[in-house]
């Protein structure tokens, strides 16, 4: 597993479906993750380098949580996503069984 950083924010992205949240905070502190730094991701504002970004997959029927940290920022252009989070670059570091 990869060293985290608990002072780091980590966003969590659940597609609307939130009844997952609670588990998703849930199985986040299981692994590492402080409650006290996650925060449902925004549309209008995307993370900064170096924090984190929590997002269950797949969207409909999700099976997994896909911890991926924000190492970077793009102009978003053919990028798939929604909102400001098109214009990040990330890189994957951990999946969890949701």
């Amino acid at each position: 597993m990869v060293s985290l950083d608990p002072a780091r924010t980590i966003y969590l992205i659940v597609h609307g479906q939130k009844q997952l949240e609670d588990k998703v905070r849930e199985k986040l502190v299981s692994n590492g993750f402080k409650s006290e730094r996650m925060q449902l991701a925004s549309l209008d504002k995307a993370g900064e380098p170096g924090e984190y970004v929590a997002m269950v997959w797949p969207p409909i029927s999700p099976r997994e949580i896909v911890v991926s940290e924000i190492t970077g920022k793009n102009d978003g252009k053919n990028q798939s996503g929604m909102g400001a989070w098109t214009s990040i670059e990330r890189k994957g570091i951990q999946r969890i069984v949701l």
